[in-house]
């Protein structure tokens, strides 16, 4: 089993506020102008499973409003986390992915003392089973990045358990701007009630054949 992660729209999360005091400003030229390979038409993006130069990322944040962050918040399309959830993710996927530390000031300017990090998968696989997910193939035989749409009525996404592997996040090539964790994953995040997100819109990952 795989899950969509998605942030949580409950009222404790959403009444949290946050921004990048000193813009992002340079992450959005490089995202504008940067392809996910050199062959490639598609944009870099921060949900597109490949890593960012921590050159560009902003390196501070600050509350506006709330109580939060907790262990996940948007701040447009970045995601910070805290250090529990880097962790997790560290402890089955050491050194994959992208942790970018950051510092977190309240409204007047003061540190939090907690660190806390911008998190950016990376990994790109193709692991989708057509002919077991009620998704339609958007584009095939008429552009390189064709990609999946989801149809009318009830979810079903099934995934080759032998690409995935041994990941415990990741992205999809053809069914993009969505992370995926793992069961192992999910579990671990559970165990540790760890808050700000929700694993949605389960899929079945199932060997090949």
């Amino acid at each position: 089993m795989a899950y969509i992660v998605l942030p949580d729209y409950g009222p404790r999360h959403t009444g949290t506020r946050l921004e990048f005091p000193d813009g992002d400003a340079a992450l959005k030229a490089y995202c504008a102008h940067a392809r996910i390979d050199a062959a490639s038409p598609i944009k870099v993006s921060w949900e597109c499973g490949v890593a960012i130069p921590s050159a560009v990322v902003p390196t501070r944040v600050r509350i506006l409003k709330g109580k939060g962050p907790y262990d996940w918040a948007q701040i447009g399309n970045p995601v910070l986390v805290s250090s529990r959830f880097r962790d997790c993710v560290e402890m089955l996927d050491p050194g994959r992915h992208g942790f970018f530390p950051v510092t977190v000031e309240d409204r007047n300017g003061v540190a939090r003392p907690e660190p806390f990090y911008l998190f950016n998968v990376i990994g790109r696989v193709d692991s989708i089973i057509e002919a077991k997910s009620n998704l339609s193939a958007v584009g095939r035989g008429q552009v390189d990045g064709w990609g999946y749409s989801r149809r009318v009525g009830a979810w079903h996404c099934a995934l080759d358990r032998s690409v995935i592997a041994d990941r415990a996040c990741w992205t999809e090539i053809r069914y993009t701007r969505r992370w995926f964790f793992s069961e192992r994953l999910a579990n671990l995040l559970r165990k540790h009630r760890l808050s700000g997100f929700k694993l949605h819109d389960h899929c079945a990952e199932l060997d090949p054949g």
